[in-house]
């Protein structure tokens, strides 16, 4: 009988060789819904402090940036705007331009590291140094985009980039941490054989999805105390999910072998 829920582990899979046993001989499934579950209080913490951080440096800004917005307006697919060109809204400051409109064609993303260019037909956005997305306005009609008109997605970026950003981060690190216990699984099956334990693939994906708990958690902190991530860091998160892995791996040693494997085909298992 199942003796511990998916929140249990949260706290136990920091000590409880027990909590192990029991994912191994009586939860069912592979673990994702408990891994789901996990990285969803994890990004908790880091997305208020992001929510905090955003708002803070946007309320900082924010009122030096609109001073230097223009009234931009787009006809038929066209850029244009009364101030001479071209024209540099800048980071307060510091001389990094934050947008360059141009419609003459000077300005260019070889040129310039304006994280947006507007030239006459296209808007150019920087991903980072060495990589840029181009948008084509033609099927833009009519627009007109004043000091009005970003102070609202600014005030909208306040309150609402933490809440847009959750499922994202939720969801991209749930697939990373797929791939992690896919890989981890396959590491418990040596522990398995070390240490003589009859554990199968689907038994040690459980494990591994409950063992990475502790190193979650540290990443969690760390995200939350404004620490940079580092090679040396994913190495000490590696070796916490490796001796957590092997502690689950020993707790299972030596269990008593009643309850009979079925001899014929298995089913396969689900996905929770």
């Amino acid at each position: 009988m199942k003796r511990y829920g998916l929140f249990h582990p949260l706290v136990l899979s920091f000590y409880s060789p027990s909590l192990y046993r029991d994912v191994a001989e009586n939860w069912t499934g592979v673990g994702l819904l408990y891994l789901l579950l996990l990285l969803a209080l994890a990004w908790i913490a880091p997305i208020a402090h992001l929510h905090r951080s955003t708002a803070g440096l946007l309320e900082t800004i924010s009122p030096a940036v609109l001073e230097q917005i223009p009234t931009v307006s787009i006809h038929a697919g066209e850029v244009s705007i009364e101030e001479p060109q071209p024209y540099v809204v800048r980071i307060p400051g510091s001389d990094t331009p934050l947008a360059v409109i141009d419609t003459t064609g000077r300005t260019t993303p070889e040129n310039s590291q304006a994280m947006l260019i507007l030239t006459k037909r296209q808007a150019i956005v920087r991903k980072n140094l060495h990589e840029t997305r181009t948008y084509d306005l033609s099927g833009i009609r009519d627009l007109t985009v004043d000091r009005r008109t970003v102070a609202g997605l600014l005030d909208a970026c306040k309150r609402w980039l933490a809440v847009a950003a959750y499922p994202f981060a939720v969801a991209g690190s749930f697939v990373y941490r797929i791939v992690q216990a896919l890989i981890y699984a396959g590491i418990g099956l040596l522990f398995a054989r070390l240490l003589d334990t009859s554990l199968d693939y689907p038994e040690l994906l459980r494990l591994a999805c409950v063992a990475i708990t502790p190193a979650v958690a540290a990443d969690t902190l760390r995200a939350v105390a404004g620490y940079a991530s580092s090679p040396v860091w994913w190495l000490a998160c590696f070796v916490i999910s490796m001796g957590y892995l092997l502690f689950a791996v020993r707790a299972n040693a030596g269990r008593e072998e009643t309850q009979a494997r079925p001899t014929g085909p298995q089913a396969e298992p689900t996905l929770v």
